[in-house]
């Protein structure tokens, strides 16, 4: 797809050559190519990329950390973020988001293991969703599959979790699963 204003382009080349040729051959492909490197589009938005194939989130033997490990065997365009969505409900609402660009195998997740009294053992829920800078995000795989799976984890920290307040240009209160945003900005 080319840039609009193709008309305006074909009077500049009529009236002056030299720069309709510059802007046509030069100026309007460099455009083209840088947004296409930034994974961001001069036209709007992109398409989104496809979902991860599957989630595992696996517990370490001892302690109040999980590892959670993408696969994700789709082409995908260079600057693809992976958006990691931690919940202890399955509907992920007022889930904890953190994105890591590029990254399918994350450092370890520290999480508490039981709640502040000490008593009820966190069930934990993953979900990762893919997204490029100009598109919306994917839809979201889930730990477990079609529903989401717990985990539970087997170490000794003990804390009630606050409830995330979204991501990106989702309006803060707990919209979950928007990854970067759906909308250019948020008002």
């Amino acid at each position: 797809m080319s840039l609009p204003g193709q008309d305006l382009l074909a009077q500049i080349e009529n009236d002056h050559p030299k720069l309709g040729m510059y802007l046509r051959n030069y100026l309007i492909p460099a455009i083209e190519q840088s947004a296409g490197n930034a994974a961001v589009s001069p036209h709007g938005k992109i398409a989104a990329p496809a979902p991860p194939e599957s989630v595992t989130a696996t517990p370490a033997t001892v302690g109040d950390m999980m590892q959670v490990t993408v696969n994700h065997t789709a082409p995908v365009q260079k600057g693809v973020h992976y958006i990691y969505s931690i919940a202890n409900n399955p509907q992920m609402s007022g889930a904890m988001i953190e994105a890591k660009p590029a990254t399918r195998a994350p450092v370890h997740f520290p999480l508490p293991t039981y709640n502040s009294g000490g008593d009820t053992k966190h069930k934990w829920y993953v979900a990762v969703q893919t997204q490029y800078p100009g598109s919306d995000p994917s839809a979201a795989t889930y730990h477990g599959g079609a529903a989401p799976a717990s985990v539970t984890l087997n170490g000794t920290a003990a804390a009630d979790v606050q409830p995330g307040s979204g991501s990106g240009t989702a309006t803060n209160g707990g919209q979950t699963l928007v990854g970067l945003g759906k909308a250019q900005i948020r008002t």
